[in-house]
């Protein structure tokens, strides 16, 4: 009898270990074809097959999601908000890069951090076009990187780089 309440306390604990700290509004993709830019291009993916300019309507039909998460460490500390946005890693397949061994990161504000995708890929990082249902503040966006902060243990301090905000390109290399 001692056992039914720690097996029903094991599965709540694994339950709650792999539950996605993401809600997905949308599903999409791109069917194969990158759509062309129509409105104000917020950010260009280079790969080795060329550059590809994407505005806000090309990245609204990819799988459209949304996190609450901690900000930044370097902007409010302690507090949640909640951003929405498209997975790095669907934006990746849908240009043909699944797996990029590197990824380099570039901000208008002359910032950039290049990493070992298979690094970050775990964290399921995603671009963040919205912030608490209003388009990202123009300090910060229009387009920014941002991870599930608690998944990023035991040292979350060691992702703070990745963290980029204003970002306009994305280097992918094979």
């Amino acid at each position: 009898m001692r056992l039914v309440p720690l097996l029903l306390l094991l599965a709540l604990l694994l339950g709650s270990c792999t539950r996605s700290d993401y809600r997905v509004i949308h599903r999409g993709g791109w069917d194969g074809h990158v759509p062309e830019p129509k409105g104000p291009v917020l950010l260009v993916v280079e790969t080795p097959k060329g550059a590809f300019p994407l505005d806000e309507a090309a990245l609204r039909r990819l799988t459209w999601v949304e996190l609450k998460t901690v900000f930044h460490p370097e902007e409010k500390k302690g507090t949640v908000g909640v951003f929405q946005g498209v997975w790095l890693e669907q934006l990746f397949a849908e240009l043909g890069y699944p797996d990029p061994a590197r990824v380099r990161f570039l901000a208008l504000d002359g910032y950039q951090i290049a990493v070992e995708w298979r690094r970050i890929a775990p964290y399921k990082p995603m671009l963040a076009l919205y912030r608490d249902g209003r388009p990202l503040p123009e300090r910060y966006g229009p387009v920014r990187v941002i991870f599930p902060y608690k998944r990023l243990k035991p040292d979350p301090v060691a992702y703070n780089a990745y963290w980029v905000w204003k970002l306009h390109r994305i280097v992918l290399y094979p």
